[in-house]
């Protein structure tokens, strides 16, 4: 498990709601239960464009790296996992 930190947090507000929506819930809810290779492969993510990550998660692109799409695929996965439950 990892430490969270205000940064990632505040670098995951994209101001996109489509990006918002799956980071923002992933950050304070799944994130803290990866180990720290995923949490640096998280950051490395972040660097990406909020355009490259809107293609990223909606699948009309495809990660230019093997460990941006391990990042995308889990935060996909957890997303789903999620769905419906809102305000339960």
């Amino acid at each position: 498990m990892v430490n969270v930190s205000g940064k990632i947090k505040w670098q995951s507000r994209r101001g996109m709601r489509e990006l918002d929506l799956m980071l923002l819930p992933f950050v304070e809810e799944d994130l803290s239960h990866t180990d720290e290779q995923f949490l640096k492969d998280y950051e490395d993510l972040l660097l990406a464009s909020d355009l490259e990550l809107v293609h990223w998660f909606n699948g009309t692109k495809t990660p230019d790296s093997k460990s941006r799409q391990k990042v995308v695929d889990y935060i996909k996965a957890c997303h789903a996992k999620r769905m419906g439950k809102e305000g339960v």
